[in-house]
């Protein structure tokens, strides 16, 4: 029985003609080796399954052919098959995730100066390059630079960032992009052969091997070992991924507000075993389509059957292109965050309460009259005075009622009720100074007494003198002055003011009513105040 073989490794290019996508950097290298301008080191960079080390192994087969076709090996001659077989001694393939020490390293440069036993170049193919130590960099740069003239360095790394730049600038650079769901579906349906493979189930494979042409063709390896045809339905079912229709049923209750009935399909998705993260990746994929639907149609829906085009378009229907991007920020937060959180479960579920709130049917204007209004009641409760009857002692006399023209204590007045115009017009210039003056947006969260004496006046607790301060800073007070003139505020002048401490206030209101009572009894002119 012939051993199986891996669909990746099976369909793995031979040739650059072979190679999928990649278009100017095979043209690039086949006509180095045509010309035989070939490179003395090479960067190869990308992400996974993209190529790069499919091209090192072709480009050192091509620079040590006997006969190369058009900058391809002819994979025929003794040198090409010893290569394939894996037999040369001039082909070095190194794994720097495992070698990365420098002592490995200089056992690896050490065999450099041994010319080729049967080719023409001698080749050193390092993956994972980004991988190596400093001091392992270090002892590789000199020999990088001027290494002999039968020496190729090819480099593969799929974290080009991590090289020095002492590195980089002594290797031609190659940036290998991820494959497109065409070019995967291309070469999968030619890996697949005579297997029956539903179109959808292409297109879902291709979007999750998002670019990667290994991943692709190692998940339809998974899936053509299920046996039959392979489906949408089996390609979720290997994913670990929830169906179509209940990704439609999600996406119908988050649209229509409704976080219980959500909430209940959270409860299923439990129940049956799906983990969160997949789910939100998913359906952060299905309310892209779902943008896709509402920016441009069908035209925009490629690989998508006739029957969920249709629900794609109803859906994009029943949102607004505002909530859209509102709701897909939501949920890419909410995928990275499950992915680290001890209970992603709850991350979900607060992503879907924060996804049913609708806030662009709010009315604004409503909101922050109810706020003010409701500010104005609380600091008339926290003022008003609750009195208290208490025996006076049998030596003192009840005091005397007051004349009616005698005036109460002086006190600081109350300041005057805002009235309903200088409301609109404070609260027309906060939402105006929240659109241009953002920076004073977070300073601003004191309390609006109204207009006094021609003056604008926002009052700040005790505990916020420093914010106050801010405010009344003669840049930040001429601004807010122009925005209150440009809202229609007759004599624009503001400043910010400290409220009064309210239990001192009450304590000098208790000492003064004590005064009074001592006047009565004893005289006013017999009582002497001092500082306790």
């Amino acid at each position: 029985m012939e051993e199986y073989q891996a669909l990746y490794r099976r369909f793995r290019p031979q040739t650059f003609s072979d190679m999928v996508g990649q278009k100017a950097i095979v043209r690039t290298l086949r006509n180095q080796v045509q010309s035989g301008r070939v490179a003395h080191a090479y960067l190869f960079c990308g992400s996974r399954g993209t190529g790069k080390t499919s091209a090192a192994k072709i480009l050192s087969r091509a620079v040590n052919c006997e006969h190369p076709r058009d900058g391809d090996p002819c994979g025929e001659c003794a040198s090409c098959r010893s290569i394939l077989s894996g037999a040369s001694l001039d082909i070095v393939e190194v794994d720097a995730a495992s070698n990365s020490r420098v002592e490995e390293m200089r056992d690896l440069l050490a065999q450099v100066d041994y010319p080729p036993q049967f080719g023409a170049k001698k080749v050193y193919i390092i993956d994972e390059v980004h991988m190596l130590s400093n001091s392992a960099f270090n002892a590789l740069l000199k020999t990088l630079e001027e290494p002999p003239e039968y020496m190729i360095f090819i480099l593969a790394t799929t974290d080009p960032q991590k090289i020095p730049a002492t590195i980089l600038s002594r290797c031609q650079r190659f940036d290998f992009g991820r494959f497109t769901e065409e070019e995967l579906i291309e070469r999968m349906t030619l890996a697949a052969g005579d297997a029956k493979v539903t179109q959808e189930a292409y297109a879902l494979i291709a979007q999750s091997a998002e670019g990667g042409m290994r991943d692709a063709l190692s998940l339809l390896d998974m899936c053509l070992g299920l046996g039959g045809e392979v489906t949408e339905d089996s390609v979720r079912a290997i994913l670990g991924a929830v169906d179509r229709s209940f990704l439609f049923d999600f996406a119908d209750q988050l649209a229509a507000g409704q976080e219980a009935q959500a909430l209940l399909l959270v409860e299923q998705l439990y129940q049956r075993g799906n983990d969160v993260t997949v789910f939100l990746k998913d359906l952060d994929r299905h309310m892209r389509l779902v943008m896709m639907a509402k920016i441009g149609g069908e035209d925009m829906l490629r690989g998508v059957s006739a029957e969920n085009r249709e629900r794609f378009l109803a859906q994009a229907a029943m949102f607004s292109q505002e909530r859209l991007l509102r709701l897909m920020d939501l949920i890419q937060h909410a995928e990275a965050d499950a992915r680290w959180a001890s209970s992603p479960r709850a991350i979900l579920e607060v992503c879907i309460l924060k996804a049913c709130e609708k806030p662009e049917e709010q009315n604004v204007q409503a909101l922050l009259e109810r706020m003010h209004e409701l500010e104005g009641k609380l600091a008339r409760i926290e003022s008003g005075q609750t009195a208290v009857r208490a025996a006076a002692p049998a030596a003192i006399k009840a005091p005397a009622e007051k004349p009616a023209g005698e005036a109460e204590p002086a006190s600081r007045p109350a300041p005057p009720p805002v009235s309903a115009s200088d409301g609109e017009i404070w609260n027309k210039a906060v939402k105006q100074i929240r659109v241009s003056l953002p920076m004073l947006t977070g300073i601003i969260y004191g309390r609006f007494i109204g207009r006094q004496d021609h003056v604008w006046r926002l009052e700040f607790a005790q505990d916020k003198a420093f914010l106050m301060n801010m405010v009344n800073q003669e840049k930040n007070r001429q601004a807010i002055e122009q925005v209150l003139a440009a809202c229609g505020a007759e004599s624009p002048k503001f400043e910010a003011v400290a409220a009064e401490n309210r239990e001192l206030k009450k304590a000098r209101a208790a000492a003064d009513r004590s005064l009074d009572t001592l006047s009565e009894v004893f005289g006013r002119e017999n009582i002497q105040v001092t500082d306790s």
